[in-house]
C-alpha cells in the first residue's frame, strides 16, 4: 500500500504534469479546434463532460498519466491504457484509449465523454454499467490532456513534439507509425477495448503465425465461426511460448496474468486453454476477476518451462473438456476462437506465437486466420 508521503508525491505530479500540458498546449493553439485538461477521478459516478464538442471527422488525441486502482492495497491498478475510455453522446458507442496516448477520428458531431474505470463492468456498447457490478469500488484517476487538430493529428503532434517536455507527442507519434489493424478474420472483443497487442506475420522459416506481444496491458482477439459442439469437436493448433507473462501460479487476482486460447461457446461461456508459469497441466479453475468468474473457466495445457521457445502442436476434445472443467448442460455450438494475453496485474512482459488454428469435427475441419 502507498505511503501518505508517496500519495501525496504522485498528486504533486500528475499536477505538474496536468500544469506543463496546459502550458504546451497554449504553444501550439493554432493548430487545435479545442482541447482541455481534465481530471478523471475513478470514483465518478459516472461519465465526465469534457465541455468540448467535437465536429464529425475530427481526429482527436488523448493523452493520461494516473492510475486507476482495483484494488490498491494489493497493488492493482491500471494506467490510462487500459481504464481510459470515451464516447461522443448523443448516440455513440464506447471505445479504449489504445495506450496512454491514443487518437481517434470523431465518428459523429456531438459532446465528448470520459470516463476512468477497471476493464468489465459494461452492460452494453453504448457505455451502460451492469448494474450486478458497480464500479464505484475503484479509486485514483487519471489527468488527461484532450487535443481536438484543426488537420490531421500527425501533422499537430509533429508540432507539439517541438514543445512537448513530457514526451507524450513522441510516443504517440511513434505509436501512430506502427499501429496496423487487426489480423484478417478477427477483431478485438469490444469489453476490453482495441490493442496492440497481436500481428499477422508472414512465415518465411516460421509458419505464418499470429504474434502476441503484451507488456502492461491486457487484450482478447476473436475469430467468428459456427461449429456444431459433439463428441468429435476438437481444437488443434501450433503455438510457441517465449515468454510467460507470469513468473508464478496464476489463478489468483493479483497474479492472473497469462497466454491462452480458447473457444466461446452460444451459452456465453469461454473454455482457454493457457500455458502456466506454476500451475500443473490439467490444472482447471475459473477466472479469478469479478464478472468473468461466471464466463471464463481455465484449462492448463502447459506448463513445463524447459519447452518454452519451442513450436508444439496441440489438440484438445473440446466437448469433453466442457463436461469436466465447466459441467452442466452441455451447450449446442462454437461461436468463437480467442486469443487472450494478459500482463496488467503484475504489469511484465509475455511473448507467444499461434499458427494453424482449426475445429476438427466429424464433418470436416474449419480453418481460423491466418
Amino acid at each position: 500500500m502507498l505511503s501518505t508521503k508517496h500519495q501525496t508525491k504522485h498528486q504533486e505530479d500528475l499536477a505538474s504534469i496536468a500544469v506543463d500540458w496546459m502550458n504546451t498546449l497554449a504553444a501550439v493553439k493554432e493548430e487545435l479546434c479545442t482541447s482541455a485538461v481534465i481530471d478523471v477521478l475513478a470514483a465518478s459516478s459516472g461519465w465526465i463532460d469534457t465541455g468540448l464538442d467535437v465536429p464529425e471527422g475530427a481526429e482527436i488525441t488523448l493523452l493520461s498519466a494516473g492510475r486507476v486502482w482495483l484494488a490498491k492495497e494489493l497493488g492493482i491498478g491500471f494506467d490510462g491504457g487500459m481504464a481510459l475510455w470515451h464516447r461522443i453522446e448523443p448516440g455513440g458507442t464506447i471505445s479504449k484509449s489504445i495506450d496512454t496516448t491514443t487518437t481517434f477520428r470523431a465518428e459523429r458531431n456531438g459532446r465528448l465523454m470520459l470516463i476512468a474505470k477497471p476493464p468489465g463492468e459494461w452492460l452494453d456498447e453504448s457505455g451502460r454499467f451492469d448494474p450486478a457490478y458497480p464500479h464505484e469500488g475503484a479509486s485514483g484517476g487519471l489527468t488527461v490532456a484532450v487535443l481536438v487538430w484543426r488537420g490531421l493529428a500527425k501533422q499537430g503532434l509533429l508540432k507539439l513534439r517541438a514543445v512537448d517536455r513530457s514526451g507524450y507527442a513522441r510516443r504517440e507519434l511513434a505509436r501512430l507509425e506502427n499501429q496496423g489493424e487487426p489480423p484478417k478474420g478477427w477483431r478485438h472483443l469490444w469489453r476490453l477495448g482495441e490493442s496492440q497487442i497481436f500481428r499477422a506475420e508472414a512465415g518465411e522459416q516460421q509458419p505464418d503465425r499470429l504474434c502476441c506481444r503484451t507488456a502492461r496491458d491486457a487484450g482478447i482477439l476473436q475469430f467468428p465461426v459456427d461449429v456444431k459442439l459433439d463428441s468429435s469437436t476438437r481444437l488443434a493448433w501450433a503455438w510457441r511460448a517465449d515468454e510467460l507473462p507470469s513468473k508464478v501460479r496464476e489463478d489468483s487476482l493479483p497474479t492472473h496474468d497469462y497466454l491462452s486460447i480458447a473457444v466461446e461457446f452460444d451459452n456465453g461461456r469461454d473454455l482457454t486453454y493457457m500455458w502456466s508459469a506454476a500451475l500443473p497441466e490439467g490444472k482447471v479453475f475459473p477466472c479469478p476477476v469479478s464478472w468473468w468468474d461466471k464466463r471464463e473457466t481455465h484449462q492448463v495445457v502447459r506448463s513445463d518451462r524447459a519447452k518454452l521457445g519451442v513450436w508444439l502442436e496441440e489438440e484438445q476434445a473440446v466437448y469433453h473438456d466442457y463436461e469436466r472443467a465447466i459441467g452442466g448442460a452441455l451447450p449446442e455450438r462454437i461461436v468463437a476462437v480467442w486469443l487472450i494475453a494478459v500482463s496488467a496485474f503484475q504489469r511484465g512482459k509475455g511473448n507467444c506465437s499461434y499458427a494453424r488454428i482449426r475445429l476438427k469435427t466429424s464433418a470436416g475441419e474449419v480453418w481460423v486466420g491466418p
